[in-house]
């Protein structure tokens, strides 16, 4: 009986073990599979009001990419702020101080020519007189007209564009004039991706370390004052020049000693829009000495990949390498 009893209480434990089991919990259909990246990008978007409020146009430009890349919805007012945003953070900064330096040159030019004038009227006895000896007349009151001043800053630039070759881009982007500079010699990227000139006598180095992204070459005239590289950066998927531009100042002006952003002109390499940024910045020579050198950074971006072309001078050095510079920018052409 003990025995039926055994085997009875076996079958039923071997019953339930073998019994269907509970089905796993199913999620709520109600669930939003995008709810963490939709609270990710609207933490972004209003990280990037607050920065517009507070003037920070270039880290609201970082704010508002981020938001755009993690939103689910393709919000409009997203991609709005992020375009108004680059707008303000890409204009160049007012330059003060131009004005005031011409005004004070022409009035130190007025101010030598009225005493030329003054000089020679007071050596020339009047009709009918006999200046006493040593006697120097008054000039009378300026009443002539004076030549206009030399304008100083016109004939600068012209002698700049007179130096870049014709059909090359100058400062402001147009083709310029003239003239016997020496030809560029084409440099070929060994990965096929572009092409650019660099004058014969300046040497090349290949990966060199840059400020941005991985370096491909550079090039250094023969005195060793002057650079010129290439570098691509392929640790991002730029949407934009405008916008990898945005982030780069951001970047240089928390990592670069002494960096001051002077310029910021949009353009066109190999047919594909670009953004060039002029700034200035402190740099060690050869003896771990401080100086400012000024500088240059191109970009532009062929489908998501941004190339930087970069180069810099002392500042004092720095006009007289940028037709240069400018020339090497304009025969950078994709493969």
């Amino acid at each position: 009986m003990l025995a039926w009893l055994g085997a009875g209480l076996g079958l039923a434990v071997l019953t339930l073990a073998c019994g269907p089991s509970a089905e796993p919990a199913q999620p709520s259909p109600s669930a939003d599979a995008f709810a963490v990246v939709r609270a990710t990008s609207q933490a972004a978007y209003q990280a990037g009001q607050t920065a517009v409020a507070q003037g920070d146009y270039l880290q609201a430009c970082v704010d508002f990419d981020a938001a755009k890349t993690t939103d689910p919805d393709n919000r409009p007012e997203i991609q709005q702020a992020l375009e108004q945003a680059l707008t303000r953070c890409l204009t160049p900064p007012p330059q003060a101080t131009s004005a005031p330096a011409v005004a004070a040159q022409r009035t130190l030019i007025v101010a030598t020519l009225a005493a030329g004038v003054g000089t020679a009227l007071g050596n020339t006895p009047a009709a009918g007189e006999t200046p006493a000896a040593g006697a120097t007349l008054a000039a009378p009151p300026l009443n002539v007209a004076t030549p206009p001043p030399t304008p100083v800053a016109a004939t600068q630039a012209s002698l700049v564009l007179a130096t870049i070759p014709a059909g090359t881009r100058g400062p402001t982007g147009q083709a310029t004039v003239l003239s016997d500079n020496p030809a560029l010699v084409n440099w070929n990227d060994p990965q096929g991706r572009f092409s650019i000139g660099a004058p014969q006598d300046w040497t090349t180095t290949a990966q060199p370390q840059t400020l941005v992204g991985t370096g491909v070459v550079q090039f250094h005239d023969p005195s060793g004052r002057a650079e010129a590289d290439v570098a691509v950066d392929s640790s991002v998927q730029a949407v934009s020049p405008e916008l990898y531009a945005a982030k780069l100042e951001l970047q240089m002006q928390q990592q670069v000693a002494g960096y001051a952003s002077e310029q910021v002109v949009p353009g066109t390499i190999s047919g594909s829009p670009s953004i060039e940024r002029v700034f200035t910045f402190t740099q060690k020579d050869a003896a771990g000495q401080d100086h400012q050198a000024r500088g240059m950074q191109v970009v532009v971006v062929k489908g998501s990949m941004p190339y930087i072309v970069s180069a810099s001078a002392p500042a004092e050095l720095y006009q007289q390498f940028s037709p240069t510079f400018d020339r090497m920018v304009s025969s950078f052409k994709f493969s």
